[in-house]
């Protein structure tokens, strides 16, 4: 779905929103008190030029989404911009796992990755409930020099992360669209 014309989004400015739509000016403010500096002449053709709402957002410690949503629905859009979001999700959810499967055979395996021929396998995918703490136990089973094969169906990039500060050295391999297997070796 292409953006609805007239559309408020976080690529636009403070101040192109606010000479478009003056009335925003009060939403602002009453979003936060921090854009009460909108009234001030000299910072609102300044600042507010350069400034992008996806910023303002975070000036404001508001929800980038939430604040677009008020702003639309101030100008009689929420509904529009509320379709217009719903219809991204689909866009965002495949950025997303392109993002966590980039880690995957992006490279070289490391020089131990031969002694994974012995490591023990741990198949997540077949524990009942959170496995979060089964396999930091098998993990923690661990000797220096040994190492372990976690399958799972998705890169566990936290997990990966964790064992890493526990001294352990990972490669990630996608073996299929369910089976994702990360080699650990505990350096």
């Amino acid at each position: 779905m292409e953006k609805p014309e007239g559309l408020i989004t976080e690529e636009d400015t403070v101040y192109d929103v606010i000479t478009k739509y003056p009335q925003l000016k009060e939403v602002l403010v009453k979003i936060s008190p921090k854009y009460k500096r909108l009234y001030n002449p000299v910072l609102f053709n300044i600042v507010a030029k350069v400034t992008k709402l996806k910023k303002a957002a975070e000036v404001g410690n508001i929800y980038i989404k939430e604040f677009l949503y008020q702003l639309n629905s101030a100008i009689g859009k929420g509904g529009e911009f509320l379709n217009y979001f719903k219809s991204q999700i689909p866009k965002m959810q495949e950025e997303f796992l392109k993002k966590q499967f980039s880690k995957v055979d992006n490279k070289s395996k490391p020089d131990w990755f031969e002694k994974s021929v012995s490591f023990k396998i741990l198949d997540a995918r077949e524990i009942k409930g959170e496995p979060f703490a089964h396999i930091i136990d098998f993990a923690n089973s661990m000797n220096k020099g040994e190492g372990f094969i976690l399958i799972q169906s998705f890169v566990p990039a936290p997990m990966i992360n964790y064992l890493e500060t526990l001294g352990f050295e990972s490669y990630t391999e996608k073996i299929n669209e369910n089976e994702i297997r990360v080699y650990f070796f505990k350096r």
